[in-house]
């Protein structure tokens, strides 16, 4: 039973780790990737430094010239397939914890009926 519960738990881990964020592409003219890359995290910094700010990390890149690429169809399956893959993992980890929390309680249980 324990070998079938951690087997179980990295069966989720796995299901869950594989539902990626989903990628926006940037386009910006004279674009380098290593820019994009620390414009974006400057963006992330201005937003979480200011959480009053409406600003968020999209609108922030794009007040600094990057535009986003329109997703292609495929990218949309891409996108249904991966919030259904998250849904799943997180009701699949909510299942694990609930099992977890009784098997708790039975052991104790068990070890206060002594």
């Amino acid at each position: 039973m324990k070998r079938f519960l951690i087997f179980f738990i990295l069966i989720v881990f796995s299901v869950v780790g594989c539902a990626g964020p989903n990628k926006v592409r940037w386009t910006k003219p004279d674009f380098r990737q290593g820019q994009l890359e620390k414009d974006r995290e400057d963006c992330i910094e201005a937003v979480k430094d200011d959480p009053e700010q409406k600003l968020t990390v999209e609108e922030c890149l794009a007040k600094k010239g990057y535009e986003s690429e329109p997703d292609s169809p495929s990218d949309k399956e891409k996108s249904k397939t991966v919030k259904i893959a998250k849904t799943v993992g997180k009701v699949l980890l909510g299942t694990v914890l609930v099992a977890v929390g009784v098997a708790a309680l039975v052991v104790l249980s068990a070890l206060g009926g002594h």
